[in-house]
């Protein structure tokens, strides 16, 4: 008896860890101090659950106070881009300029790593192009700056980095963990070892290839039964922990194989309930879902602005409900979309008061969508019609229960 009350409280632990880290590849000490003893104290399983599960690296380095899972995605994801940390609001999504200068200056630190804003600035700028007398620059390296330091890899001792970006005269002291900079990096090549005139896609292409698989990804025929079951295996774990769904269309015909087979689909269930999770599964996807909410960094529906809330109401559109109750997947054309856009606008006439400049109600359109897309719940025809995915049909507007006289949803947001 005590012996398996032990073990459910040893595997309720590695569980949480797994969690903890699915939400925080790149785990503090300093923010999730209790996540972080967890981690650490199961370092050796999890190390190893996460090579099987997914073939994810796991760092666990307690003396520096951090654990680093070297998360790669099964898809290149471009609904989830690195966002801004500087300023309040809607964080903005990383443009190619600071990407580029989040690399350089992530280089150009590890070979100095106590310096100044204005030295880092003036190191990066031959390649970077850097211009600081352009608030634009300054701007966006600075973003650079703050990622890394949300990240615990540059510390400022001294000064103010936000400074930087109302003048080129404002410094500060930056001290840049180095062991943390060098496990920023994921990919299974390392960049360095890339040829310096490889075009963008073609070096792409090759940081995204992992040695592992052989020939599997491009050509499944080629590869013995045993490399090609683990490219499945990878894959779908990778899909199934770390994206919101996973349909069944969307998997490369070895991943689907594998899920069919009786054997295939018990390894994923085990995989799945020892990270804690619920699989939910259907015929057309799978869903795991975390019943805590420690692996997720998103929600929907949530109440975080007009966006989320016309999604919502948009996923109702492109859902109907038939005669006998049952859930019919809807598309809307641009033209259409628009249409049940300006139908919001004109049934609440004081939402979303800001939006409603030339062209405003078109871009909310556009981000609700790219909201729903996040989250695997519609997809975009190359015409620019909006589809609805299986998953969709999890969702409903349905009359609000009022709890008080207080305002309602669009009333909030006024």
């Amino acid at each position: 008896m005590a012996e398996s009350v032990l073990n459910e409280h040893l595997a309720a632990e590695r569980s949480e860890a797994v969690r903890r880290l699915l939400g925080h590849p790149l785990l503090n000490a300093d923010d999730d101090a209790d996540g972080f003893r967890l981690v650490v104290r199961h370092a050796v399983w999890l190390v190893d659950y996460f090579e099987r599960a997914c073939g994810w690296a796991l760092t666990v380095d307690a003396a520096a106070g951090f654990a680093r899972l070297a998360k790669r995605a099964s898809a290149v994801d471009p609904t989830r881009p690195l966002r801004r940390v500087r300023g309040s609001g809607d964080a903005a999504p990383f443009d190619r300029r600071r990407y580029q200068l989040l690399c350089l200056v992530s280089a150009a630190l590890v070979r100095h790593p106590v310096t100044t804003v204005g030295l880092l600035a003036t190191a990066v700028t031959p390649e970077a192009g850097l211009d600081t007398s352009r608030y634009g620059d300054r701007a966006a390296f600075v973003d650079a700056l703050r990622v890394l330091m949300r990240w615990g890899a540059v510390e400022v001792t001294a000064g103010d980095v936000d400074s930087f970006v109302e003048t080129d005269r404002g410094n500060a002291i930056l001290t840049a963990d180095t062991v943390r900079l060098h496990r920023l990096v994921v990919s299974a090549v390392a960049p360095s070892a890339l040829p310096e005139d490889l075009a963008a896609d073609e070096a792409t292409r090759r940081l995204l290839a992992e040695p592992r698989y052989g020939a599997v990804p491009d050509s499944p025929g080629d590869a013995g039964e045993e490399q090609r079951n683990r490219w499945a295996r990878h894959g779908l774990a990778r899909r199934l922990l770390d994206d919101p769904v996973v349909h069944v269309d969307d998997l490369a015909p070895a991943e689907a194989d594998y899920l069919a087979s009786p054997a295939g689909r018990k390894w994923l269930r085990d995989r799945v309930a020892e990270a804690g999770l619920e699989l939910e599964e259907r015929v057309d996807g799978l869903l795991a879902v975390d019943p805590d909410g420690i692996a997720t960094d998103l929600h929907f529906p949530a109440p975080l602005g007009h966006a989320h809330q016309l999604a919502l109401l948009l996923a109702d559109r492109l859902v109907a409900t038939d005669a006998l109750g049952r859930r019919q997947l809807g598309r809307l054309s641009i033209t259409q979309l628009n249409g049940e856009v300006d139908a919001v606008f004109r049934r609440f006439p004081g939402w979303a008061r800001g939006r409603r400049d030339e062209g405003g109600p078109e871009r909310l359109g556009r981000e609700a969508v790219d909201l729903l897309m996040s989250f695997g719940l519609v997809r975009r025809d190359p015409d620019g019609a909006v589809v609805a995915r299986p998953a969709l049909a999890r969702y409903r507007v349905t009359d609000p229960v009022v709890s008080n006289d207080g305002p309602n949803l669009f009333e909030e947001a006024l």
